[in-house]
């Protein structure tokens, strides 16, 4: 059985471009194309969808 990522670890998988950065690679803004964004507080480890690229991980204009 896989251990179970620390909150840190956890978080650490949100996208790390800068929103610019994102978009001219056309990529969603907010979670660096991922399509969700990853939240973690108390050993409760979330993963949730991005509200703006719908999941995607597209750009939108």
């Amino acid at each position: 059985m896989p251990r179970k990522m620390t909150d840190q670890e956890w978080e650490a998988q949100n996208g790390s471009l800068s929103p610019g950065e994102a978009t001219a690679r056309g990529l969603c803004w907010q979670c660096s194309g991922k399509g969700a964004n990853f939240t973690a507080f108390g050993g409760v480890q979330r993963k949730v969808r991005c509200g703006t690229c719908k999941g995607d991980g597209k750009a939108r204009r």
